[in-house]
């Protein structure tokens, strides 16, 4: 059953024309994989998509699958689109074992018309294990010795903004920093980099607080400032910059896309999910609310709970999940309506500077009521909808681990409010309508040009 809203029907396409200027887009995804569970990432493809239709040229270099290149190559034909496969040449890499591995990259248009690079993830993680990749990071942005590794990633990068020419870049990484602050055509195109998490930034309390995130800070800090645009996807962010560096940045609302139907391209299908039983968390991990979601499992057993890993998920996380006989532990999963059609309300209690919470205006858009904290963008994705609590976020210091210390919580007001939604069915049905048609409204009030605008106003400044 459906939630039936006032609100007016969001078409992407209705934005289509031919731009006055057109601009060629190259974005450089690290996310791993062509279908990322990370909001940040879906949020960053969605922007190239509605470039795209708006009448732009879009590519992006990412890490892919095997499968996924064939996979997402069949969609394209369905849609009429020439894929154009073309794998190029293996790339020897040696790993600091002296293991040579062979990096294979394959080139295709997608359904969309974006031309992906995808540098095969399996060899890559072979070759280029986390902590070793961020210590070669690490060095060639301190111009220290490059190894090879290091440098072959370099010139893929290097070759493919050459060969594709682009207008701007858009990433949000320190290797793509520095090799598009050294390329060649330099003087030819704008540098965006998309600020996701807080940890990126180098300065204030979560300055590196993950691991490879901002390694080389002074660095980091000076090709920061030269850049032509910072994109903050939140207010919380923009503050955080401005107070902790005097860094100016330019707030911008995901694009459109980013939380429309993904097949359809129109509004979300809007569920009404009063039957159902299941309490549901996307990612449990301590910096994104796990103790809170385990407390409450042992608080109220008599109902249940479901989570879905993500990136932020360790095994020890999911163990102690586990071993809770209300809670139920799922797979990550690209398809998110399997999340919905599950769920009867969401759980958002993170205790870290969350950047938006893109999970929280999914679930929201599809009429699924979402109890979030109020720790940095997470009020401005609940989009004055109910329920925000307040939490005690994490301060910056971390463990022997390397994990941030999580504040101790209080859990008598995140008991109240699951408990309430979760057995009245009049307090329930008063939620999920507000949810619904709320959401609904403030999707449609954005601008699909937005990003574009902005785009555009650097070249002609």
């Amino acid at each position: 059953m459906t939630i039936l809203t006032d609100a007016p029907y969001v078409d992407p396409a209705r934005t289509t024309s031919i731009p006055a200027i057109k601009m060629r887009v190259f974005l450089v995804q690290t996310a791993q994989g062509l279908t990322p569970s990370s909001g940040g990432y879906k949020a960053n493809i969605s922007l190239l998509r509605q470039l795209r239709l708006l009448g732009h040229d879009a590519a992006q270099i990412c890490y892919g699958f095997e499968d996924e290149v064939n996979k997402y190559a069949e969609l394209a034909r369905a849609k009429g689109v020439e894929p154009n496969v073309t794998s190029h040449a293996a790339l020897p890499v040696i790993d600091s074992n002296g293991t040579q591995h062979e990096l294979d990259v394959k080139t295709f248009m997608d359904e969309h018309g974006i031309h992906n690079i995808v540098i095969s993830r399996i060899p890559f993680k072979k070759a280029y294990p986390t902590r070793d990749f961020w210590q070669d990071t690490k060095d060639y942005l301190e111009d220290r010795c490059i190894t090879q590794r290091m440098q072959t990633l370099i010139d893929i990068f290097s070759n493919h903004i050459t060969a594709f020419r682009p207008t701007h870049i858009v990433f949000n990484d320190p290797v793509t920093m520095k090799v598009t602050a050294d390329h060649a055509l330099r003087a030819t195109f704008k540098r965006i980099n998309v600020i996701h998490t807080a940890e990126q930034l180098p300065f204030g309390p979560y300055c590196n607080g993950i691991l490879g995130h901002c390694s080389s800070p002074v660095v980091e800090d000076k090709l920061l400032r030269e850049l032509e645009g910072i994109w903050v996807v939140s207010k919380a962010i923009r503050d955080y910059a401005w107070q902790y560096g005097r860094l100016k940045t330019t707030f911008l609302v995901h694009s459109p896309l980013t939380y429309l139907d993904a097949r359809t391209g129109g509004m979300p299908f809007q569920r009404y999910n009063i039957d159902k039983v299941e309490v549901g968390m996307v990612n449990p991990c301590p910096h994104k609310g796990l103790s809170i979601l385990i407390e409450l499992a042992k608080r109220l057993p008599q109902i249940q709970f479901v989570t879905w890993s993500s990136w932020g998920s360790g095994k020890q996380h999911l163990a102690e999940l586990e071993a809770l006989p209300n809670m139920k532990v799922m797979p990550t999963t690209s398809n998110t309506d399997e999340i919905w059609d599950r769920i009867k309300i969401l759980l958002a209690p993170s205790v870290w500077l969350e950047a938006w919470g893109v999970v929280v205006t999914e679930a929201q858009l599809r009429g699924i009521p979402v109890i979030a904290s109020n720790a940095g963008g997470l009020k401005e994705a609940k989009i004055d909808l109910p329920y925000c609590l307040p939490v005690n976020v994490v301060t910056g210091v971390k463990d022997e681990s390397g994990e941030y210390i999580v504040p101790e919580q209080n859990i008598d007001i995140w008991e109240e409010t699951v408990l309430q939604l979760m057995t009245c069915n009049e307090t329930y049905d008063k939620v999920a309508r507000a949810t619904a048609q709320g959401s609904v409204k403030w999707l449609d009030g954005l601008d699909p040009r937005a990003h574009e605008k902005w785009f555009l106003g650097m070249m002609t400044a």
